[in-house]
This record gives structure tokens, sequence and C-alpha cells, in this order.
């Protein structure tokens, strides 16, 4: 059975019982959950059992291949594939009312693993109650295959599975429910009968670094709200919007300048870095282009950076200059000059044909990369790894390198220069900035 006969297209539906599980005797796990969902895909293309075992049936790799696991992957599947005849889940939607049954039974009521030439095979069946909706759902969230692939925690892939069923609805938000609720959905592990976990504890471990990956992997934003009654939270809901279809694929190096300039502007690293995800980075790049005009203006200071910039991004109407409006008032008065224009219609149009044509340098470097087998990619990471810690790079950056999570932005861009100084032996340079990259970005403290 080949892989892309068996996976179909990389938009899937995912039904919404499945979605919350709450797991009531052992834990459900990030790798688990991943190859139930490809498990699945490849039950809807088989469409039935197999007349001779009544089963669904497809190579173990097959399974693997469809989450991108590692050849270290099949041991631990193997005995997560075990577990989910085993270990009960209570079966239920994050909307109250979308199902109609309650129920509480296995993720699988029976498994094989056994070897078919030379080769490890895999055959499941389903409860009863769970073949329909499994094979056939009534209500369920779009959900990519290629984006559950990326994550690494059980607490991001349950938040990006959740969270995508709100995508397009018109509120935005998901159902409001007790912190409490979501403790067990998210960590994939049973609700102990006294929970003696306090919810700064939980939304420092587990909710934030949960949003944090939503946020760099998927093709949503996410955001944590919360809810008081009297002093605690009590309730969490989160809000749910789509990127920009130009986030997804644009996570270039020669962007990264952009987020230098904020900080040297004084924007905060975490929030320049949130803004340059959010919005994109042709506005994100506007964006401080105009707030660096407006700075280097006299007159009114701008009291707030931050505050100034989101605006900028959100598209409110703000002090912006204008040409033919130069005006030089007493002391104190607003001063407006139509050079301010000028120059930044200029910068603006050196920078674009910059990242034109950087652009497609990038595309073809980046699609390399990604080509590479499991072997030299980890040749290449490793050696990156070790050029890094010799520049003395921050640890947040070595972290997300120890994590796996080498298409970062931050992580991609060093990445991309590296692997171009191995396969071409020169550096990385932007074709009319008369400093590397590196340096500019080392210059503005981005690391």
């Amino acid at each position: 059975m080949k892989l892309e006969h068996s996976l179909g297209p990389d938009k899937i539906v995912k039904p919404v019982s499945a979605l919350a599980m709450v797991p009531k005797t052992g834990a459900i796990t990030r790798v688990g959950r991943q190859a139930y969902t490809v498990m699945m895909l490849i039950a809807r293309e088989q469409g039935v059992e197999q007349e001779d075992s009544g089963m669904f049936t497809a190579p173990l790799n097959t399974v693997i291949s469809g989450f991108d696991g590692t050849r270290g992957t099949s041991g631990e599947l193997k005995r997560l594939l075990r577990s989910m005849v085993t270990h009960v889940v209570e079966w239920q939607s994050p909307s109250p009312g979308e199902i109609n049954e309650w129920g509480a039974c296995a993720l699988l009521s029976e498994v094989r693993l056994f070897m078919k030439n030379g080769e490890s095979w895999l055959s499941w069946a389903y409860p009863p109650s769970l073949r329909e909706e499994m094979l056939s759902p009534l209500r369920y969230a779009q959900i990519r295959r290629s984006t559950i692939a990326k994550f690494r925690s059980h607490a991001g892939l349950a938040l990006y599975e959740i969270c995508a069923r709100y995508k397009d609805n018109p509120s935005h938000v998901t159902s409001k429910q007790r912190w409490q609720w979501w403790l067990p959905v998210l960590t994939g592990k049973p609700l102990p009968d006294e929970i003696k976990t306090e919810f700064r504890f939980f939304n420092r471990d587990t909710i934030k670094p949960a949003v944090e990956e939503v946020n760099e992997v998927s093709e949503l934003i996410v955001t944590a709200l919360e809810f008081k009654v009297g002093r605690s939270v009590e309730f969490i809901q989160f809000e749910v919007r789509k990127k920009p279809e130009t986030v997804a694929t644009e996570s270039h190096p020669i962007d990264l300048r952009d987020v230098a300039r904020a900080l040297q502007l004084g924007i905060d690293p975490e929030i320049a870095e949130d803004l340059f995800i959010r919005y994109g980075v042709i506005a994100f790049a506007k964006a401080v282009e105009r707030l660096e005009a407006r700075l280097n203006l006299p007159g009114t200071p701008v009291v707030s950076r931050h505050a100034y910039l989101k605006s900028l991004l959100s598209g409110k109407a703000i002090d912006t200059p204008t040409a033919n409006s130069s005006r030089v008032g007493g002391q104190g008065d607003d001063v407006r000059i139509d050079t301010a224009a000028v120059s930044i219609n200029a910068v603006e149009q050196r920078d674009q044909r910059i990242r034109e044509r950087e652009s497609e340098r990038v595309k073809t470097v980046r699609a390399e990369i990604e080509a590479l087998d499991e072997q030299s990619l980890h040749a290449l990471l490793s050696d990156l790894k070790v050029q890094l810690k010799l520049r003395g790079m921050s640890q947040s950056v070595m972290q997300r390198l120890e994590d796996g999570k080498w298409q970062s932005a931050l992580v991609m861009g060093e990445l991309i220069r590296h692997y171009w100084k191995q396969t071409r032996g020169t550096e990385w340079m932007a074709s009319e900035d008369p400093l590397p990259q590196v340096e500019r970005i080392q210059q503005a403290g981005l690391f």
C-alpha cells in the first residue's frame, strides 16, 4: 500500500467527539494522537474492513510516515497501540450540545501487529459506537495533516485541533469552560480525584507553551482569554484567527532584519516576533518603517511605541506624515515635513527589491533542506548546533533547536545561512546591504 494512496489530501476532517478526549485510565501522548488521526485517514481511504480479518490494515511505516515520525517512533508507537485497546477515554465535544450522546470506551477495540514479507504491519478495529463516527462524521473540525505532523507536544496538538473547529465560526472563540475542564484535555492525562494543581502553574506549564506552539507551527493564531470570579481565574476560552496565507509560506531569514529594526526602535522582542508572525512580512516591514519615520520627526513624542506599532498594523487612523503638508509651528507644536514620505517610499522600494530577489533564493534553499533525508538533516542540525554554541547563541534559540523546532523563524534563518555556506561556499549576503544579515541581527540584539 503506497503512502499517497492511504492518506488522501492534506486537509482532513476529524469528528468533534475526538477533539476533546478526556483520558480516564491512561495517558494520551502526542505520538498516539498523531497516529490515531493518520489511522483514521487510512480507514476512510479503505472504506471497509478487510474481508479475511474484519479489520483495517496498513504497513506500520505508512502510519509513522503519515505524521512524519522518525525511525525511533516505531517502538514507542507499538506500545501506544496496545494501550489504545486497554485505556478508556470519555468522548465529548468542545462545544456543549454538538453531540447527542456522551460515552466512554477505548480508542480501539482490537489491534494486531504482525510481520508480512519482512515488514511490520498493523491491523485495527474501532468499537461499534465509534466506527461510523470515525469514518463518516456528521460534525467535524477541518485540520491539516501536514500541520499535526509539526507538533512536538500533546497540549499544542490538542489545542490546535480544538481551535480549528472554530476558525470559521463568526464569534472566532471556543466554548468557555472551567480551567479544570481543559486540564486533562490538554495534558492528555487522567484527572485526579483531587486537583492539587493551581491555575497559575497550569497556565505557565501547559497553556502558554501550547498557545505558543500553535501560533508558531500552524495556520492559526490563538489567544487565551481568562475570566475571573472574584480574584481567581475560573473560566478559559480561546480566540481563534486564521493567519494570512503569506505567513504560512514566508519564514525567510531576510525578513528577520525587520524584527531586528523593531528591537532597535525599542520594541520588546516577544511582541516584535508575535506581530511579525501575526501580520506577515510585508505589513510588518511597512509598519516598522512608518514607526521609525514618526520617531525621527520633531514635535510631540510617541507615548507608547508598542501601541503605535500595533495601531499601524491594525489599520487604525493615526498621525502619519503626508506629502505636501510641511508645517512648522511654535515650541511644542506638531511639526510635519513632506521629505519624510519621500524617504519612506525610497527605503520601501529598495527593501522590496531586495526581498523579491532573495525570496526566490530562500525558497530554493529551504526546499533543498526540507528534501534532505533524515540522516543528512540530523547531521546538518548537529553541525549548526555546534556553530551556534561557539558563537554564544542565546539559550532561547538553542532550546528551540534542542526541542526539534528547527522550522522556527529564528532557527530557520540561521539554518538557511549555514546550509548556504556549506553548499555554496560563500556567506549569505543581501545584494544591496553592505552588512551581512547576521551582523545586522546581532547588532540589534535579536539573540
